[in-house]
C-alpha cells in the first residue's frame, strides 16, 4: 500500500444509505403529505451528508472546501423545502 492511513471500509455507509433509501421509499408512498415530503427532503440531506463526509472523503479536506460542498447540498435541500410551502 502507498498510504498509511488505512481507509474505514465503505460497505457500512452503503448499507446505511441503501436503508434510508428503501425507508423514504416507503414514506413516499403515502401521497399528499407535506409533513412525509420535509422528512424524505431530511432522509435526503442526510444521505447527501454520509456521501459527502465518508464517499467523497470530503471528511479529511480543507474547511472551506467542505464549506462550499455543505453550503451547497444545504441551498439546493433549503430551496426544495422553500418549494414545498
Amino acid at each position: 500500500m502507498n498510504s498509511s492511513r488505512l481507509s474505514p471500509p465503505v460497505w457500512p455507509v452503503w448499507l446505511w444509505l441503501s436503508s434510508l433509501t428503501l425507508l423514504l421509499a416507503l414514506l413516499s408512498e403515502w401521497h399528499g403529505s407535506t409533513l412525509l415530503a420535509t422528512l424524505a427532503l431530511g432522509g435526503a440531506w442526510l444521505k447527501g451528508v454520509a456521501i459527502v463526509e465518508s464517499l467523497m472523503a470530503l471528511r479529511h479536506a480543507p474547511l472551506w472546501l467542505r464549506g462550499i460542498v455543505h453550503g451547497w447540498l444545504l441551498l439546493v435541500c433549503g430551496g426544495l423545502l422553500i418549494s414545498f410551502a
